[in-house]
């Protein structure tokens, strides 16, 4: 059993493969951070992998943390490190908690943050570059988001995937130049496959950013 944080969230992206499978479905009962930390998503980007915890602190609040790793040649990944968190004032894993911030909405942006990591990559600046991070609290009736990536540069094409929620919220991480468009798709409580309204994500070289025409109202 993992000892601390940490060690749960290497845990987690050694199980990624297995828990990414198509045969993965989002549960219709959320997971109770009361009864210790819980995955709330993992998000792995080239040889990146990051972590989103939740947990219940000592004095009650519910709280976030994300953690990071990179893949060694031999495809482990190396012990996981603490990029940031914080209390986040609501329970994600509380679906009246949910409901009261979404007020009837499949999806709403609950967190963007930035920092800056070793890459590797040929565009980064001595291999350094800043990463842009998303959060989006997901609606119970969601049942998975289809994603398209967009990137910038002549060589650079669009790319699909689908997320799975199993958590309240949803991590995306995103390379300077990236466009996401998130669309939810209602599978649990509504019409199957009805989807949602898309959202677009993005990363600049100014940092994490939403398109105004498709962000919903602040959570306030």
């Amino acid at each position: 059993m993992p000892k601390n944080l940490a060690e749960f969230a290497h845990a987690a992206l050694t199980a990624e493969a297995e828990r990414d499978t198509p045969a993965t479905q989002a549960t219709a009962t959320r997971p109770d951070i009361g009864a210790g930390p819980v995955v709330a998503d993992v998000c792995v980007r080239d040889d990146l992998g990051f972590v989103l915890l939740l947990h219940r602190r000592r004095d009650g609040q519910a709280a976030e943390e994300l953690y990071f790793s990179t893949r060694r040649d031999d495809g482990s990944w190396a012990a996981a490190d603490h990029l940031s968190g914080g209390v986040i004032g609501i329970d994600p894993t509380d679906d009246r908690d949910v409901a009261g911030v979404l007020r009837g909405r499949p999806l709403t942006p609950f967190g963007e943050s930035e920092t800056e990591l070793f890459t590797g990559r040929p565009q980064a600046d001595e291999g350094y570059e800043r990463l842009c991070f998303h959060e989006i609290l997901v609606g119970q009736e969601v049942g998975h988001l289809d994603v398209e990536r967009a990137s910038s540069g002549p060589d650079a094409g669009p790319s699909r995937f689908r997320k799975t929620p199993t958590c309240g919220v949803a991590l995306f991480a995103l390379f300077p130049g990236e466009r996401l468009t998130v669309r939810p798709v209602v599978e649990h409580d509504g019409p199957p496959g009805a989807p949602g309204q898309t959202y677009e994500l993005t990363c600049s070289d100014d940092g994490p950013g939403a398109d105004p025409g498709d962000r919903p109202a602040d959570l306030g």
